[in-house]
């Protein structure tokens, strides 16, 4: 082998920084469930103000994956994640100054921005740089995820009650700025490429994908039919418009295949089942633990823990098994693990004594957490197998299919919830997990990296 051929890694500090970012991208979501109902109270916001708040964040993220998909592509990954953690630091210390929500709800919005960035431009650097051992990494990076699942809840809490709710923003802003450091002195870059922008199809598919996210997402905050509607009609007129762009002379938006690949559409159809159900789970079980059993806050973060805990001690575990298995067995097997535990979730509410109910809801969300870290991993790797991951923007638009999934379930509890039917509230994710299983059936063995592929050096 010449050695021009070999594979270099950069140093661990690069790696362990590059995971922090992750983790990092996921704290900026999950910080604020423990003291949102303290920020409401301080700034006047109703119960629906605030949810709104959480979601123009995640709306954000929907929107403006794709543009920085193609920033990272076009700009350099390095200079794109830089640019995001600058960025983060102001809406965070913003944020800490908010007085009024609508105040609060742009400072929120620019913080999902800032989050857009984050997962294309770790994908970019890790599928370059550490590219011969790519099933770890990715599991390693869906662990961080879990870690900042984890971390989130029980920080803000603690940073609220001691020094108040101001110094939750403000301690996510110090940590940005460190990892800001660290990103421009240890982090690799990937060398910017040619990547001209197609204005045109940007712009109808964000009009489009915002617009049918934000109809759902009204409809849950229980808004007017005629909205969501009218909302609907505008984002599904954009993406006829956009689908009928790429038959013009600026030409396709995303080079022909890459959307149609096996391994990119399994990938991404699981990546954003998972978020979806991830979205479902953290939300719908708080309510059950708190409205019918009356659990306080502190009990509710430490039940949930173990869903987080789950996910991130899963993922790693899962590039042995894909190593062993497939990549696409392991996916299939994570999907089914997945339905098992979301279908004992409702069951688990059903028995009998509030301690029999708790017991049993840990386990299965045990279960689901396990699940999705092991589906979120090796949806990962597929991702970062195909054709696609070399191209900025179709990275892009993975990651705002999976924010996607993750804001639609947020939406679905609030519309399901209010039933009072658990099993409705759980059955609908077990039917789209059940339909992703089907699409990830025979054909997408390739989710496997090359088995020709390992680190030939190491620079520690």
């Amino acid at each position: 082998m010449s050695p021009s051929t070999v594979t270099y890694e950069p140093r661990r500090t690069a790696y362990v920084a590059l995971l922090a970012c992750s983790t990092l991208g996921t704290l900026s979501s999950t910080i604020i469930s423990a003291p949102i109902n303290v920020i409401a109270h301080a700034i006047g916001a109703s119960p629906r103000g605030i949810v709104f708040a959480v979601s123009a964040f995640t709306l954000a993220m929907v929107v403006f994956a794709p543009v920085a998909g193609w920033m990272c592509q076009r700009f350099g990954s390095r200079r794109v994640l830089a640019g995001s953690l600058l960025l983060m630091v102001a809406a965070q210390a913003g944020a800490a100054l908010s007085q009024e929500l609508s105040f609060l709800v742009v400072m929120r919005a620019l913080q999902g921005v800032a989050c857009s960035a984050i997962p294309p431009a770790i994908q970019h650097v890790l599928g370059r740089h550490w590219a011969g051992n790519r099933a770890r990494v990715m599991a390693a990076w869906a662990a961080a995820i879990g870690v900042g699942q984890a971390l989130g809840p029980p920080l803000g809490g603690l940073v609220a009650d001691t020094l108040g709710w101001r110094w939750v923003f403000l301690t996510h802003a110090s940590l940005s700025a460190v990892l800001l450091v660290l990103c421009l002195t240890v982090v690799p870059d990937v060398p910017p490429a040619h990547a001209p922008l197609h204005v045109s199809g940007m712009a109808t598919l964000l009009v489009g994908v915002g617009a049918l996210v934000g109809a759902v997402s009204w409809l849950g905050q229980r808004g007017g039919i005629s909205v969501a509607a009218g909302m609907a009609a505008v984002g599904a007129l954009a993406l006829v418009v956009h689908s009928q762009l790429g038959r013009t002379g600026a030409g396709p938006f995303v080079a022909p295949g890459l959307l149609t690949e096996r391994r990119f559409v399994a990938s991404t159809m699981a990546a954003g089942t998972v978020m979806g159900c991830l979205g479902v789970a953290i939300v719908a079980t708080p309510l059950h633990l708190g409205r019918d059993l009356g659990l306080g806050p502190g009990h509710i973060g430490i039940t949930m823990l173990a869903l987080a805990l789950a996910m991130t001690l899963a993922a790693p575990l899962s590039s042995r098994v894909t190593e062993r298995f497939t990549a696409r067995r392991t996916l299939r097997g994570g999907l089914v693990l997945l339905a098992i535990g979301l279908i004992a979730l409702p069951l688990a509410a059903t028995a009998s004594g509030p301690g029999t109910v708790v017991a049993l809801t840990v386990a299965a969300l045990v279960l689901t957490g396990s699940a999705i870290g092991v589906v979120q991993a090796t949806s990962a790797l597929g991702l970062m197998t195909s054709p696609a991951a070399a191209d900025g923007v179709a990275l892009g638009l993975h990651n705002m299919l999976r924010f996607t999934g993750l804001a639609v379930g947020y939406s679905w509890v609030a519309i399901a919830y209010p039933t009072g039917n658990l099993s409705l509230v759980y059955g609908v994710p077990v039917a789209a997990v059940a339909l992703t299983w089907a699409m990830a059936g025979p054909g997408s063995a390739t989710l496997s990296p090359p088995a020709t592929e390992r680190v030939l050096h190491d620079h520690r």
